[in-house]
């Protein structure tokens, strides 16, 4: 009797120590699970009419939009116009971002004065910035650039910051004492300390200049995803408004597992810090 409970006992051992299906453990497997159970509980939605079909249609006819945009529509350009002012806005955030980020780590004063204002306006909406940014620049495309570039320079900045703030001071002085100053000082100690921590600020950076940019072509002409999203509510095409914010969460999942996420682990492999 104790020789079967023993027997028994190690077989169920062995049983719970067996390795789970490799393919339902997959992280691309259960991505494309996740995704599937969506659009089935979505047709469901759909399907049983608690909302009219034009204020929520299923995903067959969300799919016959992307279809029709893609060859008939100008959903190609929309993409190019609204990744173009992302990126022009973006750039000139970061290198604005890195410089104020400098400067605030650099001088106390401006720590105090422009490091505390950062952090207030950090806080406040990017749409909040858009009636300001009409009035100053028009229903244009500089009015959405205003936008990205305010939203984005600030995460660049206090990231930088931070980079700078949390660099060890013995680093620094024995730097120093090495003879490295100024601008040498700059190149072989600070930019390589800080990269790991510049790079996640990137990231949030871009982040936020997805979210201005859609914020501030809501409002102004001219092709861009923004603008499609607002001809769509005006439209009451609310297939039109779903392939759009479609189309945002898909450029913002490529755009940060591809390039940011990557970026980020190659440093911080490089960094020795995983």
């Amino acid at each position: 009797m104790v020789l079967d409970l023993l027997k028994n006992r190690i077989t169920a051992a062995k049983v719970a120590d067996l390795p789970r299906g490799r393919f339902l453990s997959s992280p691309i497997t259960q991505r494309l699970v996740f995704l599937f159970l969506l659009l089935l509980i979505w047709k469901l939605i759909a399907l049983a009419q608690f909302y009219p079909t034009y204020l929520l249609p299923g995903p067959d006819d969300v799919l016959k939009t992307f279809v029709w945009g893609f060859t008939e529509a100008d959903f190609l350009m929309v993409i190019f116009e609204s990744l173009r002012r992302v990126i022009l806005g973006y750039m000139v955030a970061v290198l604005i971002g890195t410089i104020a980020g400098l400067a605030v780590a650099r001088y106390s004063w401006l720590d105090n004065t422009v490091g505390a204002s950062l952090t207030a306006l950090q806080a406040i909406p990017s749409v909040a910035w858009v009636p300001l940014a009409l009035l100053w620049f028009g229903i244009s495309e500089a009015a959405v650039l205003f936008i990205v570039i305010l939203e984005a320079f600030i995460p660049a900045a206090l990231g930088v910051r931070s980079g700078v703030m949390n660099i060890p001071r013995e680093i620094i002085r024995a730097a120093q004492c090495l003879g490295a100053k100024y601008l040498d000082l700059y190149v072989r100690v600070i930019f390589p300390a800080i990269i790991p921590q510049l790079v996640s600020s990137l990231r949030l950076s871009w982040a936020f200049a997805w979210r201005a940019l859609i914020a501030g072509e809501l409002f102004v002409s001219g092709l861009g995803i923004g603008q499609q999203l607002e001809l769509g509510r005006s439209l009451a095409d609310m297939s039109q408004v779903i392939a759009m914010i479609l189309i945002i969460a898909m450029l913002g999942y490529l755009s940060d597992n591809l390039f940011f996420r990557s970026l980020e682990n190659y440093v911080r492999k490089t960094w020795g810090m995983q």
